[in-house]
């Protein structure tokens, strides 16, 4: 999740148990606890002002576990235009055995005004219908409750198998806050939005040689996962959605990394349209297209469809290093360009090049430590001058 707004964040820290103070641009590996957390007091064009708190506590073990032994990550998140959002991430790479990892979601989300502009590549957005009494026209209500499981296992070096399952509950509100009409009430009538419930197992290969998992300055990570739902368990749709992604990273200087992204989706089969904006990935699942995930620039979720393709590039370059209450710390400025398009029906390979979507823009990264990196990314595109996303890590 991204939290967003330069003006208002403030870093809460709690040290690295048994580690020394570093000398600037010096890794040290930590050990024990670590805990990190901004208090979001934010403001974003997708989703108006928001507040709540985001924490990352990370465990290293005694021996300095890499990149960490297990982290455990809450999130409450609130804002103007209707997110109710609390969640429990919860990531271990060495907590079992070695060669497992174990990786688990759980959230109780309320969007109560997310963004809908139809399904396809050429959407209209008329900022004239958005206009009182239709304050909510490209917008609809969405809540639910979510969860996941996954387990990995190494095979080899550098490759890992993925098995996971999930479910995942909703209800829909065609007109948000009772306000007006919305694209969404004009477009299901009277009958509105049955509620529904989607029951899922998933299954994938991971390809992974990066040096380290957060910013990463060498090697690929690559994945091909496949998520089939079925009717089980009181589910209401099936439908089976394909995802490959490429991630490569390459540092031609000391202080400078070329990273990039491929993303490529398919679904086929009886899924609702609010489940297209979903793109599942091996860490974390993320949405599109557009927005903080996807195409930077973009309003959220401008674009939908049963097919995406999305492609992010990035030039990042670590501008000073320095100490920050005793832990090694860097700025990094980065310069990014990003392209995508969907399908209505499906996913079309020959047509990649084709409708693209652009957005353009810069960023910076504060790190903080091993692991907490806070984010700002300033995004144009010919939908929007200035989008600003702040928030934790990196886009990939």
């Amino acid at each position: 999740m991204r939290v967003r707004n330069p003006f208002s964040v403030l870093v809460l820290s709690a040290g690295v148990a048994a580690a020394p103070a570093p000398t600037p641009g010096q890794s040290v590996a930590p050990t024990g606890w670590e805990l990190k957390g901004i208090p979001a007091l934010n403001f974003n064009s997708d989703e108006g002002f928001g507040y709540g708190v985001v924490l990352q506590a990370y465990h290293y073990g005694a021996t300095g576990a890499s990149p960490y032994r297990f982290t455990l990550q809450p999130t409450l998140f609130l804002t103007t235009r209707g997110r109710r959002d609390v969640s429990l991430f919860f990531d271990a790479p060495h907590l079992l055995r070695a060669g497992w990892r174990v990786g688990a979601f759980l959230a109780s989300e309320q969007q109560l005004a997310t963004p809908y502009y139809g399904i396809g590549n050429s959407t209209p957005h008329e900022a004239a219908k958005e206009q009182a009494p239709n304050p909510y026209y490209y917008r609809f209500g969405r809540r639910g409750i979510r969860v996941t499981a996954d387990v990995q296992r190494s095979l080899g070096r550098s490759a890992r198998v993925l098995v996971g399952v999930g479910a995942r509950t909703w209800r829909i509100d065609p007109t948000p806050f009772d306000s007006g009409t919305t694209l969404l009430a004009q477009t299901v009538g009277a009958a509105g939005v049955p509620d529904g419930r989607i029951t899922y197992a998933r299954a994938g290969l991971v390809w992974d040689t990066r040096d380290r998992e957060v910013g990463p300055r060498h090697g690929t990570w690559v994945e091909a996962l496949a998520q089939r739902g079925v009717m089980a368990l009181g589910a209401t749709h099936a439908f089976t959605r394909l995802t490959f992604t490429a991630r490569g990273y390459v540092s031609p200087g000391a202080r400078t990394t070329l990273a990039s992204r491929l993303i490529v989706q398919n679904v086929d089969g009886d899924v609702p349209f609010y489940l297209l904006f979903a793109v599942q990935g091996s860490f974390k699942d993320d949405e599109g297209l557009g927005g903080a995930g996807t195409l930077r620039g973009l309003p959220k979720n401008r674009f939908a469809g049963k097919g995406l393709a999305a492609w992010n590039s990035e030039v990042r370059v670590r501008t000073a290093d320095f100490t920050l209450r005793g832990q090694a710390s860097s700025l990094v400025l980065s310069a990014f360009l990003d392209a995508g398009r969907v399908w209505p029906d499906r996913l079309r390979l020959a047509e990649l090049g084709q409708g693209l979507h652009l957005g353009y823009g810069g960023g910076a990264r504060l790190v903080l430590g091993t692991n907490f990196v806070i984010a700002l990314d300033v995004g144009r595109s010919s939908e929007s001058a200035a989008q600003l996303y702040l928030g934790l890590g990196y886009l990939f």
